[in-house]
């Protein structure tokens, strides 16, 4: 099985922590009220470490019946690695007496191991709506154009999940931003995961979104790191996760290490290196040029590269993407304009009011660096895990 007990009490910590922070705001705000009673407090506690046990028990270990896609895997034990994913699959399709479960569990390790036609061949061969949904999210990631049978999915399940899983994961590797919020909303009506999810895609989360989403008892580790992103006060251990890893980094502006189909990751060493005075490998960074992020950091090395017409290319293609934006700018303290977003959170920058482009601003603002604030669907890509990106950029 996933996890071990060492992992299980780390979650568990970390799930009380933030319960109690998220108390102590919400009695300082009059939002919750300490309860006048005779008991002793300890069997209050006992009570609450008991039901955040059973949840990071859920997350530990995965549940044959609820280990049909990747979504419902990440939702049990997000920090898993992909390799004990694939031990955990192996387990259940030797003992399970399900025939159409072993079938899909066939499908999702040949999709983990990268073989994604014959993951399609085998959730061809299994029935059930998380078969169906397997099988359109491979064609898709096979290159497949899966519009007509998306929307026909949908119409034939519209209370599940699943298919707005499927339309935005679509979305998000087309990289179109209107979709992708029209999408997020529908789902945050379904789940308070989602409804944190959408409100962080947003730049509005806060610490109530953030309680309700921890009672949901799903994505346990995301949730956390999410906290962090709300209250940077807060800490986050590392985790055995490129998502949770690199992130942690990047909020602590510490030094990223990621794999190469880390899009997040990728972009963060790359401008770290130009910053350092090194040449960015271009065949890594291109692979992630429909992703807004991509488009963004290409457009600022190519202005930083004196190139301005390639620059302008990628800087008004991520404006056309993102549709919303704004510029923050502050004194430039070196040589590379546009970096430091990529690498660590922005600070000391100031919104501008001017409503500019962003090469034109820089251009008529010679001195200055700039971040570009928008609607970052990394937070997006996150609740899909390491697995979205291994197998789609990989």
């Amino acid at each position: 099985m996933i996890g071990d007990f060492e992992n299980e009490n780390e979650k568990l910590r970390n799930l009380m922590k933030l319960k109690e922070e998220l108390e102590k705001d919400l009695k300082k705000k009059g939002l919750l009220k300490e309860k006048k009673t005779n008991k002793q407090p300890s069997s209050v506690d006992e009570e609450t470490i008991k039901k955040l046990r059973e949840s990071i028990v859920t997350t530990a270990h995965l549940a044959e019946d609820k280990s049909l896609t990747l979504y419902d895997i990440n939702f049990q034990d997000y920090d898993a690695s992909i390799d004990d994913i694939i031990k955990t699959l192996r387990t259940f399709m030797m003992r399970t007496t399900n025939m159409n479960w072993k079938i899909i569990y066939e499908g999702l390790i040949r999709l983990l191991e990268g073989n994604i036609s014959k993951a399609k061949e085998s959730f061809q061969q299994a029935s059930g709506i998380e078969a169906n949904y397997n099988r359109l999210l491979t064609a898709m990631y096979n290159g497949e154009d899966i519009s007509q049978e998306a929307i026909t999915f949908l119409k034939n399940n519209p209370e599940q999940i699943y298919p707005l899983l499927l339309l935005l994961e679509r979305e998000l590797l087309k990289g179109t931003g209107n979709g992708i919020e029209k999408i997020l909303s529908l789902l945050a009506r379904k789940s308070s995961i989602w409804n944190l999810v959408y409100e962080m895609y947003l730049n509005k989360a806060t610490e109530e979104t953030l309680n309700v989403a921890v009672q949901e008892k799903g994505f346990a580790t995301l949730i956390v790191l999410l906290g962090v992103y709300i209250d940077s006060s807060r800490d986050y251990p590392i985790q055995n996760h490129t998502c949770l890893n690199v992130h942690k980094a990047y909020l602590r502006g510490e030094t990223i290490t990621a794999p190469e189909w880390c899009v997040f990751g990728q972009l963060a060493i790359e401008a770290r290196k130009f910053l350092a005075g090194y040449q960015v490998d271009l065949n890594k960074i291109r692979k992630f040029e429909k992703t807004p992020e991509g488009k963004l950091f290409l457009g600022m090395l190519y202005y930083n590269m004196n190139n301005r017409t390639i620059a302008e290319q990628y800087l008004k293609a991520f404006e056309a993407q993102v549709s919303e934006y704004k510029i923050y700018a502050k004194p430039l303290k070196q040589s590379k304009i546009g970096m430091e977003q990529f690498i660590r959170v922005p600070t000391g920058f100031q919104p501008v009011s001017e409503d500019k482009g962003i090469l034109e601003f820089i251009e008529e603002n010679p001195g200055y660096d700039i971040y570009a604030n928008f609607r970052n669907t990394e937070f997006v890509r996150l609740v899909f895990s390491e697995e979205h990106c291994k197998i789609n950029y990989s």
